[in-house]
């Protein structure tokens, strides 16, 4: 409106003129919006034998592949996979923090973790370090904390500490 008359005039100003209350830019600078977390997991692989040479290849593929977009012609493309993680131990259902469903962004292995090559007769590196960069695909809202009834975060997709 006051524009349209010629003064040039922002809302902050105006509204510090006319009541002497400013906007607290301190709210702005501590919450934007939600954001995605990231997760970042290191394995270092050793393998002793052939078998689990071979073994540590398909689980770098599975990887890679889960990471890549899906190829359906020239026109369209499908998305990666999508993982579900889970922390967890036979004896132990699980107490660290729970993850929403999430996007792989990056797969990094190193074929040298100790700083040189070093390989078996088959060309299977002696240590591989794969690093993986998780996204979640949706944000953490409180809600996510909540625990059941019974003490049963997992069954509300709680979100753990």
């Amino acid at each position: 409106l006051l524009k349209g008359v010629g003064i040039t005039v922002e809302p902050d100003a105006l509204l510090a003129r006319a009541e002497g209350r400013i906007i607290n830019p301190n709210a702005e600078l501590l919450f934007q919006g939600p954001v995605l977390r990231d997760f970042g997991f290191q394995y270092l692989m050793i393998a002793r034998s052939k078998a689990e040479g071979d073994q540590i290849r398909r689980i770098i593929r599975f990887f890679k592949e889960g990471a890549a977009p899906k190829y359906r012609n020239e026109a369209l493309l499908a998305t990666p996979d999508i993982f579900s993680l889970k922390y967890q131990t036979p004896s132990n259902p699980g107490i660290l923090n729970q993850f929403h469903d999430m996007a792989l962004r990056t797969v990094t292995v190193d074929y040298a973790p100790d700083g040189f090559w070093s390989a078996y007769e088959d060309s299977q590196p002696v240590a591989v370090r794969m690093s993986l960069q998780f996204t979640e695909l949706r944000p953490v809202y409180d809600k996510d904390y909540e625990i059941g009834p019974f003490g049963n975060i997992e069954q509300f997709g709680g979100v753990g500490y």
